[in-house]
């Protein structure tokens, strides 16, 4: 009975030290020094007590306090990492970095996988002038925990004043890094910079993130355009050929999911119905068509379109091939060319319209000169099929077009009467 009643008292103890010591290092109750003081007197082998009476100590400017605390503290508990991270920073805090550092890489040694750990590594170094032996650390850190990686890169691009190469080193070689340390170079106006990281990322991992689609299209907003296109062939794209000017002119590969910015789109229409057609195409297998609803005065804007880099100042034709099956139209749709600005975009060129009834397939064209830019950079224009009634009421359209073929070319400069009368002068 003596030996359960001395059982029942030690079990009765227990309970309460440990419901008391819990209470008081438990992190969202408040608790004073005097307290804790108190309480380690009772309980003087509880690291917990110990490592809390430190951390406040640190918060209220007692540093022998805090570091007489967790030395005891990580005496009673050697290999808990976070006491050796504490005691790292009540040595930085007396202006001792040496000890700091070796209380850190005792915490990484602890705790190898633990990002927070190789993140106060990596500052302190940092707040030491060691620039080049940080990177490694903010590098470790930012693998472990990718939310670390923004908030590296911030602080190493005004650490290093700039230096790619840091920041690269930091990102380290995973495909989700890279992009992210891409869209930072181009968000800070390095857009070669951003478009040489990001040609070093797989294929099959561009296509695989949301991120890369995202940042083809700042690339677009950014208004550079021929990175843009370089970087979106070489993702969509199986080989490393340049695309033609016009992609998938001809109607015969899907655009890549997600991956549109230089492919055709098709919207939503309230007039027509656009689909790629099988087996009824002029040349391969494929082509477009448009099922009009016959609603009234019929409007085509930007249903289909597709985004073009050119040249400024630079001449070009557009082609392409068109046949009706019983197009009922006061007027039918058109080819055109306009400027890239959505909220007022101006027509550069455009085709002669559609004509009604039944056809064969037949050809359009149009030549243009691409407005020129400020900076003499590649200029964007849209391809689109639009249709515009003559009046504010016409009559529905109805019935089925297909288009094919699209190209868009190059031309030499049209000569002017004055330089063909120079050329006839010389000869």
């Amino acid at each position: 009975m003596l030996l359960a009643v001395c059982a029942c008292a030690a079990l009765i103890f227990a309970v309460i030290s440990e419901f008391i010591v819990g209470t008081l290092t438990d992190e969202r109750a408040a608790a004073s020094l005097t307290a804790l003081e108190a309480a380690t007197d009772y309980f003087p082998n509880s690291a917990r007590l110990h490592g809390r009476l430190a951390a406040i100590a640190e918060r209220e400017g007692d540093l022998s306090l805090a570091e007489s605390h967790i030395l005891r503290a990580i005496a009673r508990s050697p290999y808990n990492y976070s006491f050796a991270e504490m005691l790292a920073s009540v040595e930085e805090s007396r202006s001792d970095c040496d000890s700091a550092e070796r209380s850190l890489r005792e915490a990484i040694r602890l705790a190898p996988n633990k990002a927070d750990v190789h993140w106060s590594l990596a500052n302190l170094l940092l707040r030491r002038g060691e620039l080049g032996p940080s990177l490694e650390e903010f590098q470790t850190a930012a693998a472990l925990k990718r939310s670390l990686l923004p908030g590296t890169l911030n602080l190493i691009w005004r650490a290093s004043n700039g230096s790619v190469e840091a920041l690269e080193i930091v990102s380290g070689e995973e495909a989700a890094a890279r992009i992210a340390l891409a869209r930072f170079l181009l968000n800070h106006s390095r857009a070669e910079e951003a478009a040489a990281v990001l040609n070093t990322v797989g294929r099959e991992q561009r296509l695989a993130s949301a991120e890369c689609d995202a940042l083809l299209s700042d690339f677009v907003g950014s208004n550079q355009l021929e990175l843009a296109r370089s970087l979106w062939a070489r993702t969509v794209g199986a080989n490393d050929r340049e695309p033609p000017l016009i992609s998938n002119g001809g109607f015969e590969s899907d655009a890549v999911e997600g991956f549109s910015q230089f492919d055709w789109k098709i919207n939503r229409s309230d007039y027509a119905r656009a689909s790629i057609a099988e087996g009824n195409a002029r040349t391969g297998a494929r082509s477009l068509r448009l099922d009009f609803l016959g609603r009234d005065t019929t409007r085509l804007d930007n249903e289909v379109e597709q985004l073009v880099v050119v040249k400024p100042g630079a001449h070009y034709r557009l082609e392409c091939y068109w046949k009706s099956d019983g197009l009922v139209t006061s007027e039918g749709p058109r080819i055109v060319v306009t400027t890239t600005p959505a909220a007022s975009p101006e027509w550069v060129a455009s085709t002669e319209p559609v004509s009604a009834g039944r056809s064969d397939w037949q050809h359009l064209e149009t030549k243009f000169v691409a407005p020129s830019s400020i900076d003499g950079r590649p200029v964007g224009l849209y391809i689109s099929i639009k249709r515009r009634p003559k009046f504010s009421y016409d009559e529905p359209t109805r019935g089925r077009i297909y288009f094919d073929d699209f190209t868009l070319t190059e031309q030499p400069p049209v000569a002017t009467e004055r330089q063909t009368a120079r050329g006839h002068d010389r000869s």
